[in-house]
């Protein structure tokens, strides 16, 4: 098998993730849906971003991303986007980060309107498990009986993105940014609080990722893909941080610098930027020794193992 450059191979399954939402996800969604939800739902679905949980779900389950007609996986895969929307969407509001750009255009409520934007949010939510469910409703793809079981998929998705995931971990953050707690806890109790937030809000849906994907791949280690998910999402947050304390806002596609001043836990602002940088670091190398270890699903044409083994440094120095 040949390894071809990351970039390469990333930029391939966006491609492909983002036909799909084109030729598929869009269209019903606009099908379904009165103007008022259609138009905020698919300005900020299909707005220009990295698609890492969809790709990370492909990867997982051994996706060809030139294979038409498209995989019942990528249902899954527009599941996790659609949540992750809807995060940033709702992270963007007045009440929450109060952001006026969003993948380097304007934030969903600055775009339209705020209930829109709150009503969007709360619409993908839900479009989510529509779509995971579709592939079973509608027989698209492969007989229902040859898919993962549907019951665990809602369970992994749901769990990742409720009360002890993604938005547990928001209501953390709110929390402490609206009332000061962290800066009143001592070292220890605030290193874990960060921790806790951030192995919700962001880790908890890319580690359901990469366990969907290997639901799909009919891997019998499942758990290996989800602690190994669970860890590539803390890098991610720790280069998140980074990016805030130190990035560049043409580049990042965001406001920069936000973090510090509303007061947030960040690894930069707990650890200090040195410390900080070492513990991603750390992190890191802890994630490329422990690929060797993943059997992700058989990938067409390029080395799974390699892939796999060069994403942590690609999610670490990325600049947006």
């Amino acid at each position: 098998m040949s390894q071809l450059p990351l970039d390469a191979v990333l930029a391939e399954y966006t491609g492909a993730f983002n036909a799909f939402l084109t030729e598929h996800a869009l269209p019903w969604l606009q099908n379904r849906s009165v103007p008022a939800l259609a138009g905020p739902m698919a300005y900020s679905l299909d707005a220009p971003g990295k698609r890492l949980r969809p790709t990370l779900c492909l990867l997982a389950a051994g996706a060809d991303p030139a294979a038409r007609p498209f995989a019942p996986v990528y249902y899954a895969a527009a599941a996790l986007e659609c949540i992750h929307t809807y995060s940033l969407i709702h992270d963007d509001l007045p009440a929450m980060d109060d952001d006026d750009l969003r993948r380097g255009r304007p934030a969903c409520h600055r775009a339209y309107s705020e209930w829109a934007a709150i009503l969007a949010g709360d619409a993908l939510n839900t479009f989510a498990f529509e779509l995971l469910a579709r592939p079973y409703a509608h027989g698209v793809g492969a007989p229902a009986h040859d898919l993962p079981n549907l019951a665990d998929l809602v369970r992994i998705l749901a769990e990742a993105a409720g009360p002890s995931g993604m938005v547990g971990g928001q209501a953390l953050d709110v929390e402490n940014e609206k009332t000061g707690v962290g800066a009143r806890l001592g070292e220890g109790e605030r290193r874990k609080l960060l921790e806790t937030i951030h192995l919700w809000k962001t880790a908890a849906l890319i580690r359901a990722a990469c366990e969907l994907g290997a639901c799909f791949a009919g891997l019998s280690d499942r758990l290996s893909m989800r602690a190994w998910g669970e860890r590539l999402g803390l890098l991610f947050q720790m280069a998140d941080d980074w990016i805030d304390a130190t990035g560049d806002e043409r580049l990042a596609g965001k406001a920069v610098g936000k973090d510090a001043a509303l007061g947030k836990l960040t690894y930069p602002g707990v650890y200090g930027l040195s410390a900080a940088r070492e513990l991603a670091e750390q992190c890191c190398r802890t994630l490329e020794a422990e690929a060797d270890a993943l059997s992700p699903g058989p990938l067409a044409a390029v080395d799974a193992r390699s892939v796999w083994k060069r994403l942590p440094r690609y999610v670490l120095e990325r600049q947006s």
